[in-house]
């Protein structure tokens, strides 16, 4: 960065609507008596590596734009590196004069039909395509050599925070998500902080963490098996019973040391959202058989769950429907097509809290699972309501699932915004889903950055490794050694490789039993260099 930021706050009377604005550049607000109106202050550290903006307006106010903008000499940087939305959103360096194109190519009709803008940041955020005005949330970083300038937000919990590119203005701006409530006459708030940090990779990145007060809940790495990949939906207790007595096959002698061993009931057990009703069908004595079997041979039990959103199949939908989140026209919430639908519940309900809290309680107590992986959870801050942005919504709806789950449980946490995630999980994915091939079907690769590809996991794997350890342990999804699954060898050992070395999950989705002896061996040698890492 070549001079102090420049910071903008913009805010409207909530008596009159009158606007007003000030700006402060190389520390001189100006017009003086906008921030002395706003009661603006702007604190710098020692170190001169983190900014903090601090209102206490006058009057009652309602704050429309809070933004600081940095300029880089880019000449002097090979590669940018900004952080995306989702968990699911490629994030990987990227040359200065990149682009995103996002849902830029699909029909309209398509998107709405599909629902592919549930995902990612498509309905509130401005999406440019334009070279060199990338765009990414909460953190980012130069790169140089060696040497890294990160940029990122030390506060994601009270709004999200978009950071865009400009390569053509040789700036970086972080916009604030602005509060969804009005500021009160006299209320001291801080409404605005950043950090900016150079050095290595990793040293900037524990050092911005520390600054944001964000600690990695300890946690051992996991190895084991995932059913979703093998099976999809289609599981029941004896396909279950197959599966596990294949993972012990594969690993029933072997000392894993630290690395403590994981057995993954993924999708399929119930309709989404009837988390506490499995499908007597599939599984007639419910799941309790199921994590007891696992732990009688000292594997820890997993299960899946997605607690923000229900199927429109399901009771929770028939029975609840003032549950459902509404937007200001009173329609229902999507956030993507799968199954018979999927629509956002309000996290604020009092009902869909408590529901929340007894499903985990039920999986964890009563049936006896002790790693909860926790899907779509973006569900939880769709748009703002309740008087809370969307930083705010899904900071609350992470809390009450850690809260429910309690110190015990190890939690997963998927298809969530990223930074939120920061220091509430032992684990979190950190790449899209791997596909049964490649890179999908052309026409898929449209389909926007939060798609499944098992070429964007890995890049993404490799993208986001700087957090595993700092912010929470990485899962990178699972690795195949099976062959009905369309990747060549290179394939195939590229993303073993990546998972054996960069994360903290190592999952597999395959039938372990099925394995031949060549197979059996690369997934030893993998598992102990994963085994021996520090």
């Amino acid at each position: 960065m070549t001079a102090d930021p420049t910071i903008e706050i913009a805010w409207e009377g909530v008596a009159d609507g009158t606007e007003r604005s000030v700006r402060v550049d190389k520390g001189i607000a100006a017009p003086e008596g906008a921030a002395l109106e706003l009661g603006l202050k702007v604190v710098r550290n020692s170190e001169g590596s983190t900014w903090r903006v601090v209102v206490s307006p006058a009057r009652d106010i309602r704050l429309t734009r809070m933004r600081a903008t940095l300029r880089y000499d880019f000449r002097d940087w090979e590669r940018l590196y900004l952080n995306g939305y989702n968990s699911w959103t490629d994030s990987v360096e990227r040359p200065l004069g990149d682009r995103m194109v996002g849902l830029s190519r699909m029909p309209r009709a398509a998107v709405d039909h599909w629902v592919l803008d549930g995902s990612g940041d498509y309905r509130f955020t401005r999406q440019d395509t334009h070279p060199g005005r990338q765009h990414g949330f909460g953190y980012g970083y130069l790169r140089s050599g060696g040497d890294v300038s990160l940029f990122g937000s030390l506060d994601e919990n009270s709004g999200f925070t978009t950071i865009r590119e400009d390569l053509r203005a040789g700036t970086i701006t972080l916009d604030k998500e602005v509060p969804a409530r009005d500021l009160v006459a006299g209320d001291e708030r801080e409404v605005l902080s950043f950090a900016v940090l150079g050095g290595t990779l990793d040293g900037a990145v524990r050092g911005w963490l520390g600054l944001a007060g964000v600690s990695c809940r300890p946690a051992p790495r996991v190895v084991g098996y995932s059913s979703w990949y093998r099976h999809y939906t289609d599981i029941d207790e004896d396909k279950l019973t197959h599966d596990f007595a294949g993972l012990e096959e594969a690993l029933g002698g072997v000392g894993t040391g630290r690395v403590v061993k994981v057995f993954q009931v993924d999708d399929g057990y119930t309709k989404v959202g009837d988390w506490q009703t499995p499908d007597t069908a599939k599984f007639p004595r419910e799941l309790g058989p199921v994590a007891a079997a696992a732990r009688e041979h000292g594997y820890v039990p997993g299960l899946w769950m997605a607690p923000f959103v229900c199927e429109r199949a399901s009771r929770v939908f028939a029975e609840h429907p003032d549950w459902l989140l509404r937007d200001e026209a009173g329609a229902l919430v999507p956030t993507g097509s799968h199954w018979s639908g999927q629509v956002a519940l309000d996290t604020l309900n009092p009902e869909v809290r408590a529901y929340v809290t007894a499903s985990i309680r039920k999986a964890t107590r009563e049936w006896g699972f002790g790693f909860l992986k926790l899907d779509f959870l973006y569900g939880a801050c769709m748009l703002p309501h309740g008087g809370r942005n969307r930083g705010e919504l899904m900071a609350d709806a992470l809390d009450l699932l850690r809260e429910a789950a309690g110190d015990g449980v190890w939690l997963d946490f998927c298809g969530v915004p990223l930074v939120s995630a920061f220091g509430r999980c032992e684990y979190c994915r950190v790449g899209c889903d791997v596909g049964l091939d490649w890179d999908d079907k052309p026409f898929m690769r449209l389909t926007g950055r939060e798609r499944v590809s098992t070429k964007n996991n890995l890049a993404n794997t490799r993208g986001r490794a700087h957090l595993d350890g700092l912010a929470f342990g990485c899962d990178p999804d699972v690795f195949f050694l099976r062959r009905d699954v369309k990747l060549t060898d290179r394939q195939r050992a590229d993303l073993l490789d990546a998972d054996t070395h960069l994360g903290s999950v190592f999952f597999t989705s395959d039938d372990m039993g099925a394995w031949d002896a060549g197979q059996m061996a690369a997934y030893h040698a993998a598992l102990q260099a994963f085994c021996e890492r520090g």
